[in-house]
């Protein structure tokens, strides 16, 4: 039964228990063989769809890029069946999404911590990882551009996700990831108001 999985089914198994394995193991310690064994697939199978381990963590990537871009589209959709979000409640969206619970759980930050220091060392790593800042940026900056001058738009968008980078890497390692978490989301929307509440001044 297990052979008429459709491929696309497949290779998501596969990615998820890539990034299990990171979780479990660490990037170092993470082989074909630990993604089998929790896979359930067999290693030929795994690198007739994959080939390397890079490649692997590189779709793993993927997946939480899209779970990311998926994540805000939700929060936006959801919010605007009430009312037309304002610019400021689709900030707060951006921020929200970027501190959502599967972001914060153990196998996707693991595997965010292990793509940002390979990215270094890799060059589609490192554009994946370019990808991500850009479209954190863009989405900000968005938001800002409606309600200031572009200029101060740039400022705003480049100071906010550096805040949402810079708080999930802190919350991550912390003791108590939980209220960290809570507390970096808090915080990220305090300098939006700040910022916001200053255009009045």
């Amino acid at each position: 039964m297990s052979r008429l999985k459709p491929q696309s089914q497949r290779r998501e198994e596969i990615v998820q228990a890539t990034l299990k394995s990171i979780e479990l193991y660490g990037l170092s310690g993470t082989t074909i063989k630990t993604i089998s064994g929790i896979a359930g697939i067999s290693v030929g199978l795994i690198n007739h769809h994959f080939g390397t381990k890079q490649a692997l963590l590189e779709s793993a990537v993927r997946f939480l890029l899209e779970q990311l871009k998926r994540g805000l589209l939700d929060n936006l959709q959801s919010g605007s069946e009430v009312q037309q979000l304002t610019p400021k409640q689709r900030l707060y969206c951006i921020v929200e999404t970027n501190f959502a619970a599967f972001q914060q759980s153990s196998s996707a930050s693991r595997t965010w911590l292990c793509f940002w220091a390979e990215a270094a060392h890799s060059q589609e790593l490192a554009r994946l990882q370019q990808v991500n800042s850009r479209r954190l940026r863009s989405n900000l900056l968005c938001s800002f551009r409606a309600l200031m001058p572009r200029p101060d738009a740039l400022v705003a968008a480049e100071m906010t996700a550096a805040m949402i980078d810079g708080f999930w890497l802190r919350s991550t390692l912390s003791t108590a990831p939980d209220q960290a978490f809570i507390a970096a989301e808090r915080h990220c929307k305090a300098y939006i108001d700040q910022t916001l509440a200053a255009l009045s001044n």
